[in-house]
């Protein structure tokens, strides 16, 4: 028991540190996402490649996993959060990479890759972005809580926020729970141990920094008309 609870410690001061140095290395959160509805929101399949899992709601949206949204830092004034979870968020094609490092029940595994997506309640890209390498870090075995997931630095590649986002600012974390509904995760020992699939339920923080090249942040439905106004214009100048 005391062992167990020893390595709970160890894994809750590791997971302390990496928020720590993702603090003291990224920019300040700018969305916080709980993304919500029955089922998992994450999972990670036999073949270890992680992302979201699409919640079949009906009418569907563009993301996998609907979600409210809450901007924070320099997007809380400019722009108004999306309270019922009308919003969605899609992140795919993150694979393991390498074996898994298992120090008594704490385990770390990395990850190569992947992309994010996140649409508001009319379905326009609000933000995208590639992802880079990515670390998982958990308790082996019950209670299926305090899993950190943390990216490095990646990439803005599109949506109505890219240009006010300084492209190589973004990073993005994890918390787990109900990781196997509590089971929580599981490794296949060895030379070189596998981390098991497994699935879970996630809030999602994104950090970056502002753009100052990008001017001050519109409204969507503002931002929506002068994208519609210029597009107008350089069709009648192609013309």
């Amino acid at each position: 028991m005391m062992s167990k609870l020893r390595m709970l410690a160890y894994g809750s001061a590791f997971c302390a540190l990496m928020l720590f140095i993702s603090s003291e290395s990224y920019a300040g959160t700018i969305i916080k996402l709980n993304l919500g509805g029955v089922g998992p929101d994450v999972a990670m399949d036999a073949g270890g490649t992680l992302g979201t899992v699409p919640d079949g709601d009906v009418p569907p949206t563009t993301g996998n996993q609907n979600t409210a949204v809450e901007y924070t830092g320099f997007l809380d004034i400019p722009l108004a959060d999306i309270g019922a979870p009308i919003a969605s968020y899609t992140m795919s094609n993150l694979q393991a990479n390498g074996p898994a490092q298992q120090f008594g029940s704490l385990v770390i595994q990395g990850f190569t890759g992947g992309s994010f997506s996140l649409f508001d309640a009319a379905n326009a890209l609000v933000l995208s972005g590639s992802l880079t390498n990515s670390t998982l870090s958990g308790v082996v075995g019950p209670p299926g809580t305090g899993g950190l997931f943390t990216t490095s630095v990646s990439t803005v590649t599109g949506g109505w926020l890219q240009p006010f986002i300084l492209p190589n600012s973004l990073s993005l974390s994890m918390n787990l729970s109900s990781i196997n509904g509590g089971a929580g995760l599981s490794v296949i020992g060895g030379p070189a141990p596998v981390l098991n699939a497994f699935q879970a339920d996630a809030f999602v923080n994104i950090s970056g920094d502002p753009d100052p090249t990008g001017g001050d942040i519109p409204e969507p439905a503002s931002l929506l008309l002068l994208l519609t106004a210029l597009s107008g214009v350089f069709a009648v100048r192609r013309r």
